[in-house]
């Protein structure tokens, strides 16, 4: 009918509401990274001091990390005994360069230390590096090793599949808690070390295995990932904007 006045537009209430969520997710993302900024800056200096601190006698250093001290990233040296019985043959997965290669794992008897041993990572295998799997192999005992102590991580929600075993090889996927208590246990350990060893060196050196205690290179994107979540909310908010803007002209 003429004269009619045209019905009013309602207000975009369904779009507030998913906005509002979305700009507090992405948000919230972008602070989360922040944090991040700052414990992985943290955690390089950290890895960059310690890296070059001289290195300590292990037995001093689990009685301190028996009190509570946190002994991530600190530089040991440690004395092996030689055991009773040859160590099994460990293999854990890993990636270098963009290659697949499997790393040595181990076990370092100890004496007169608040443990008996622990874990060793004694680095990466060159006969294997490409391999799909590894293969039998032997390798010397260690002796006398060099490294830094990192933390046996929790196990995760992705952690894959358990050690596997074939020829008398064992395979590990991902190292977490519950797989170090096993192989520790096959290593006839009683009181196991919480911690393992990645190793930097030994005496004498096990012939094809080169140490990998850590990464060449950290990297550290969380100042870039934030500025991308931000940056994400400032265009769902322009969006917002605009299309707020069209409903106000058009009331």
């Amino acid at each position: 009918m003429i004269g009619d006045a045209a019905p009013a537009r309602r207000f975009p209430f369904g779009l507030t509401f998913a906005v509002a969520v979305g700009l507090a997710v992405l948000i919230g993302l972008g602070v989360w990274q922040v944090h991040r900024l700052r414990w992985k800056r943290g955690l390089l200096d950290k890895i960059a001091a310690l890296s070059h601190a001289p290195p300590q006698p292990l037995g001093p250093v689990l009685a301190r990390g028996q009190a509570g001290a946190d002994l991530d990233y600190t530089r040991v040296a440690a004395l092996c005994i030689s055991p009773t019985s040859p160590s099994p043959m460990v293999f854990r997965y890993a990636l270098r360069d963009g290659q697949i290669g499997w790393r040595v794992m181990g076990v370092c008897h100890l004496a007169g230390a608040p443990y008996d041993g622990l874990l060793i990572d004694r680095g990466l295998a060159d006969r294997f590096a490409g391999a799909m799997a590894p293969a039998p192999a032997t390798f010397a005992e260690p002796a006398a090793i060099t490294g830094v102590l990192r933390t046996v991580a929790a196990r995760g929600p992705f952690d894959g599949p358990p050690p596997s075993g074939r020829e008398g090889v064992t395979v590990l996927r991902v190292l977490n808690r519950q797989v170090a208590s096993e192989l520790t246990r096959r290593a006839g350990l009683r009181r196991p070390a919480p911690w393992f060893l990645a190793v930097e060196s030994e005496r004498p050196a096990p012939d094809g295995v080169r140490p990998a205690a850590l990464p060449a290179d950290i990297p550290n994107n969380h100042f870039a990932y934030a500025l991308t979540w931000f940056g994400l909310a400032g265009a769902l908010g322009c969006i917002y904007a605009a299309r707020l803007w069209q409903w106000l002209r058009g009331r």
